[in-house]
């Protein structure tokens, strides 16, 4: 299991932007690091979930709270 290296705070960016800023951190990341991406509940959980796998990447929702859910992300496809 590899180690987290960071976590992302996408809950200011709507549509695609929490999406952009998630790949765009991922872009400056290695093959099989993990980033913790904090989305707001609805919509946006899904749609990060679908274009990140959609991309090849490893993602799993870890926690669910009130107001938003914790992605887990590792890296498996992309530049280094």
């Amino acid at each position: 299991m590899s180690t987290v290296n960071e976590s992302l705070d996408l809950t200011l960016y709507g549509c695609p932007m929490h999406y952009i800023k998630a790949r765009e951190a991922l872009s400056e990341m290695e093959l099989e690091q993990t980033i913790l991406l904090i989305v707001n509940n609805g919509d946006a959980v899904e749609e990060v979930l679908a274009s990140l796998r959609h991309d090849g990447q490893q993602c799993e929702t870890t926690s669910i709270d009130t107001l938003t859910t914790t992605i887990r992300v590792v890296k498996k496809y992309g530049r280094n």
